[in-house]
């Protein structure tokens, strides 16, 4: 029974999403191939690489605009049968694979149009071009995740505020976003995560090659790139906190 309804949930979200999926896509291509031919010196590969990049932010707008869409019919949205975690993992779900199949199509056409400037062999392209995304997926989850839990909050907020729950969740994005970074940046921090240091071997690659699709490196990357694991547990514990703060309080406190 709820794998029936979680299918027929992913076809409504389809039937909603389908149009801009492509759209999405379209432009895409028609960017990187019409400022690829209109910029002197510009390769293909540099302009896919650009694309990539952006797509740090189409799961957060995707979702944000799925969700947005449901607000003229919220009370049906919420009074399904379903739970809040099931009503939003569909739509997460989905946008995220979309963002994935749109970042294999981009990256595979990275590699190909790269090769031609780049000596580095397929499979020395294909692992940096793989690095890359995964950089930007959690960079992108993070972000979608956080501005779930300021739409939850402003839908809570705007039944006793109105209009001016979108300026709390505004300032409340950017006080997160400031609070963040600046943890970030102390030394307790780095004590706290930076453990479980290991090197992603790359010894062809160059860090102004993974500059391109906006993966900063710093140092000269000696035999890879750097990866610490308690960063990673780090964020991947705050996307998991936010999600989970986001459908309970969608499930206990958004009033229709």
């Amino acid at each position: 029974m709820r794998g029936k309804a979680f299918i027929g949930l992913w076809r409504k979200e389809w039937v909603l999403m389908k149009v801009y999926y492509f759209v999405i896509l379209i432009v895409g291509l028609v960017f990187a191939v019409g400022v690829s031919g209109s910029i002197q010196e510009a390769h293909m590969f540099m302009i896919t690489g650009v694309v990539l990049v952006l797509h740090m932010f189409i799961l957060s707008a995707l979702l944000m605009y799925s969700l947005n869409r449901e607000v003229n019919q919220l009370q049906l949205f919420l009074h399904s049968p379903q739970s809040a975690a099931v009503l939003i993992g569909v739509k997460f779900l989905q946008s995220l694979l979309f963002m994935v199949v749109s970042m294999t199509i981009f990256g595979f056409i990275t590699v190909l149009t790269a090769k031609q400037w780049v000596v580095l062999t397929y499979g020395e392209l294909i692992l940096a071009v793989v690095v890359a995304n995964m950089f930007i997926i959690g960079q992108s989850l993070l972000l979608a995740v956080l501005l779930l839990f300021l739409w939850v909050i402003h839908q809570i907020l705007r039944t006793y505020l109105g209009g001016l729950s979108i300026v709390i969740s505004i300032i409340l994005f950017v006080a997160i976003t400031g609070i963040t970074s600046m943890i970030r940046s102390t030394a307790f921090y780095e004590q706290l995560v930076g453990w479980g240091k290991m090197k992603i071997k790359m010894e062809s690659v160059s860090g102004d090659l993974l500059s391109v699709f906006g993966v900063t490196v710093h140092g000269d990357m000696p035999g890879g790139i750097p990866v610490v694991l308690g960063e990673l547990l780090a964020w991947g514990l705050a996307i998991a906190v936010l999600y989970t703060l986001s459908i309970v309080l969608m499930d206990r406190k958004v009033e229709v």
